[in-house]
């Protein structure tokens, strides 16, 4: 944030710091149940004793009433508190008194959000943090939300991902501050796991991502290595050599979503989520550097419309400007640091299917 000059106006900050850092994070990932990782641990791995035996019992329970001399003992599982049980982070993410901002953008062929995030800005340590779950996070949920999966024939193993949390949310139409079943109980996840209250939320539509990098004119970005990658299925193609290029938006669009592609002699090379977040980062920080001048305000009506169209948010024009034009402009005169923060765990596979598994 250092180079963003005190002379970028208020909009342009706005967009910049609320809407296009979700933009850009809106198109990470593949569809698909197992992520590429190779299970490795990302930090602070959990204690795995009885870790299968554990969470198989969790997946595989049935919740049904039970019966006392011969009489239907009924269980009012809306009076159930919560959404889920078991871990919570132990790590404090965002700063008491931010304004957290959740995004999410979704797998354009499963429908699934492969990025889900908190955008939180803290004014009174001048920091603007981005905070990204992996997709195959593990949810343990409680005796309502199984029930409900259950009836409506929900209860599997992909559907304990954080990914598929909004799927959930109309079952149980939870109710909430948003307008959406699905933002609500996902929200609410966050806030019991991670112990994060979202004060809005940005869902971002994957087309709009290389909409948005072409009205600003590309992006200068030396590639790290050489990415061939085609899936025809997804309409993705990517073809780039290493070294330094002025992306447009179909290239952009693959140099954020490149994980893994073919070497010379047409060998699968799997550079896993990590690899691409490091991109994503160098992406970002490349466009607010190269982008973030007064001579872009001419182009803020035309990224306007492109967001009302490619977005879904909670943000009123009242909320703009009480709120976020005043944070905004402290961005900008005090020069917030950036961070961004990946949420720690170990990868597993249980069940034929790969979670990440939080401390407790």
């Amino acid at each position: 944030m250092k180079n963003i000059k005190k002379s970028i106006l208020i909009w342009s900050s706005v967009l910049l710091v609320t809407g296009l850092i979700m933009l850009l994070f809106s198109k990470l990932g593949y569809s698909g149940n197992q992520d590429s990782i190779n299970l490795i641990t990302h930090e602070n791995p959990l204690d795995t004793i009885n870790q299968n035996n554990i969470i198989s019992s969790f997946l595989n329970r049935k919740y049904t009433p039970v019966f006392n001399n011969e009489e239907e003992e009924e269980i009012d599982y809306d009076a159930i508190l919560g959404l889920t049980q078991g871990p919570r982070y132990s790590n404090q993410l965002v700063a008491p008194g931010s304004k957290n901002i959740l995004f999410t953008g979704s797998d354009t062929v499963s429908g699934l959000n492969d990025t889900i995030g908190i955008l939180s800005i803290d004014s009174q340590n001048k920091k603007i943090k981005v905070i990204m779950f992996p997709r195959d996070l593990y949810i343990d949920y409680n005796l309502k939300v199984r029930y409900y999966l259950d009836i409506h024939n929900r209860n599997r193993p992909d559907y304990y991902k954080i990914n598929s949390a909004h799927h959930i949310g109309p079952f149980l139409q939870q109710e909430g501050k948003f307008n959406l079943f699905s933002i609500n109980f996902l929200a609410e996840v966050i806030n019991e796991v991670f112990d994060i209250k979202v004060d809005d939320y940005i869902s971002i539509n994957p087309g709009g991502f290389a909409e948005i990098v072409n009205i600003f004119g590309g992006v200068n970005m030396y590639v790290p290595y050489n990415m061939y990658y085609e899936d025809p299925f997804q309409d993705l193609y990517i073809n780039l050599e290493k070294g330094q290029h002025r992306l447009n938006g179909k290239t952009a669009e693959g140099f954020v979503r490149f994980r893994q592609g073919y070497d010379e002699e047409g060998n699968l090379i799997n550079y896993g989520d990590f690899e691409r977040k490091k991109n994503q980062i160098n992406f970002i920080k490349a466009f607010i550097d190269q982008h973030g001048t007064i001579s872009n305000v001419n182009k803020i009506p035309e990224l306007i419309g492109s967001l009302s169209r490619n977005i879904r948010h909670s943000m009123g024009i009242g909320d703009i400007l009480t709120s976020y034009i005043g944070l905004a402009r402290d961005v900008i005169t005090n020069e917030y640091e950036f961070e961004s923060i990946t949420v720690s765990g170990k990868g597993k596979i249980i069940n034929r299917t790969y979670y990440v598994i939080i401390e407790d």
